[in-house]
């Protein structure tokens, strides 16, 4: 049977259950536990110290606009940082988005330039924008790499001006920067939340095309070399973006590679995979790197060896050879082709077509300017 509470105990509830959380209550009711110390709160209709005060608010009203959490911690020690973004939240509060706590160039995606697009497409690969659920106002742009790859994120967070804090986290590193402004612009040129289920590929000026595509390929594609140091680019991502690429490549160098598509499980999504090999892939990685401002510098390693490998072909082509593929190049399919040039690659077909002017594919590309 529980004890009847007396009337010092309940003047002392009156007094500091608005005010304590109930594990402090416990050392001033020794006799009592936890249950017993709420239900009677809740008989005598007392606010619960979890329950925002009207002076509580009046705190977050006149200092969350102004001042970090940090600072906020110290006006509100009772609340931790979740509870105090929530409750600004809840009350309609913003931080003031025009003096950002961390310095950024906020202005940086308004203008194109190389390092502009190389950045916009390692997003695109690479990075995301997520909400700021507790963050009153701003959303931010994260980036993750490989610890191997720091490289990158010093140099993105130096060409942003940006005095965010590169932070460890397992095998990887992690650069995220809140700025409204940014998400804002980043929004305007395509980039969206969860990008993977809803991709939107830039419209990128063609001067910066390779800057894009080489952020693409730092973000999210491979640079290796087979048994006979022969070079093989690829990249993978979602179907629109590896199109553009392909388009690209193939209006530009007349260079095609097939896109395949695979998929880890029933309930992911497909991946779309695209490859270039031998020189078609040195043709690719030298247009690609040469003259770059901004890269991996790992890959910008294998850049430079595939620059200086040798490909050679075993001979050359006959006039009739030659006539066979101004008749029939546009027209017959990849393994018809091969059959009428036994002993050759594909990639060789593809080369001497592109030296005589011939296009097999005549691909507008819709992304450029």
């Amino acid at each position: 049977m529980s004890r009847i509470w007396s009337q010092k105990e309940i003047a002392l509830l009156k007094e500091y259950y608005p005010v304590k959380r109930v594990s402090d209550l416990i050392t001033m009711f020794p006799d009592r536990t936890k249950p017993t110390i709420v239900a009677k709160a809740l008989s005598l209709r007392l606010p619960s110290a979890k329950l925002w005060q009207l002076k509580d608010n009046k705190i977050l009203h006149k200092y969350f606009p102004t001042h970090n959490i940090q600072e906020l911690l110290k006006f509100l020690p009772r609340r931790s940082k979740t509870a105090i973004w929530a409750q600004g939240e809840r009350l309609g509060l913003k931080q003031n988005r025009n003096h950002p706590r961390l310095a950024v160039n906020e202005n940086y995606f308004k203008t194109w330039s190389s390092e502009m697009a190389y950045i916009l497409g390692f997003i695109l690969a690479d990075g995301c924008i997520v909400k700021g659920i507790y963050k009153g106002y701003s959303d931010a742009l994260k980036f993750g790499v490989q610890k191997r790859d720091i490289d990158i994120l010093e140099k993105i967070k130096k060409e942003l001006s940006s005095n965010h804090k590169i932070s460890p986290s397992l095998n990887a590193f992690h650069l995220g920067i809140t700025s409204q402004i940014i998400v804002d612009d980043l929004k305007k040129l395509g980039i969206i939340y969860r990008k993977s289920l809803r991709e939107n590929v830039p419209i990128v000026p063609r001067e910066y095309i390779k800057d894009f595509i080489r952020g693409v390929i730092d973000g999210d594609g491979s640079i290796y070399f087979d048994k006979r140091n022969h070079p093989t680019i690829s990249v993978c991502g979602g179907k629109n973006t590896i199109t553009f690429i392909q388009n690209h490549f193939l209006n530009t160098f007349n260079l095609y590679s097939k896109i395949c598509s695979v998929k880890k499980d029933e309930n992911s999504q497909f991946l779309f995979y695209i490859a270039y090999r031998s020189n078609s892939a040195k043709t690719l990685i030298d247009y690609l790197y040469t003259n770059s401002t901004l890269y991996i510098k790992r890959k910008f390693k294998l850049a430079q060896r595939a620059s200086l490998v040798e490909i050679r072909y075993r001979k050359g082509y006959t006039k009739e050879e030659e006539e066979i593929i101004r008749k029939f190049y546009r027209t017959y399919p990849k393994s018809k082709l091969l059959s009428l040039f036994p002993g050759r690659k594909w990639q060789e077909i593809q080369h001497k077509a592109s030296a005589l002017g011939i296009h097999k594919y005549n691909i507008i590309n819709k992304f450029s300017k």
